[in-house]
């Protein structure tokens, strides 16, 4: 229903009705700037009496553009998020790898010991068998 009260319409002015408060629309950070694009190459036109500079009020676009901000703060948050998952995952297993290497290396170190002194008892052993077969000569 529509009611009218109070002055008589002359048609003076124009009866535009609003509804861009009541939209709901998200807009890419492409489209705005197309958008944009588009409302100059219409100004520049000529048309400018017929094409309102300002579409919808400020705060919608605002709005709209701290929408647009965050989702890709939010978007840059997931990524640096899962590289730094990717990371911490590389690193333990960097981590697991320098552990083993290190247990392996001191597996070889004592085996390096242990073949050292088992070569020297073989040396002490032929050096003591040389002497005794030169004592039956």
């Amino acid at each position: 229903s529509f009611c009218l009260k109070g002055e008589g319409l002359d048609g003076s002015f124009p009866a535009v009705i609003d509804y861009t408060p009541y939209l709901k629309f998200t807009q890419s950070s492409d489209s705005i700037s197309s958008d944009e694009e588009e409302l100059r190459t219409l100004g520049s036109s000529g048309s400018e009496g017929s094409t309102p500079e300002n579409v919808g009020p400020p705060f919608i676009t605002d709005e709209n553009s701290w929408y647009n901000k965050c989702k890709r703060v939010e978007q840059k948050y997931r990524l640096a998020l899962e590289q730094k998952g990717y990371l911490e995952e590389l690193v333990r297993l960097r981590e697991n790898q320098l552990s083993e290497s290190v247990s392996q290396n001191k597996l070889l170190l004592q085996r390096i010991e242990d073949m050292d002194l088992a070569h020297k008892m073989e040396k002490e052993q032929l050096e003591y068998i040389i002497v005794e077969l030169q004592d039956q000569l």
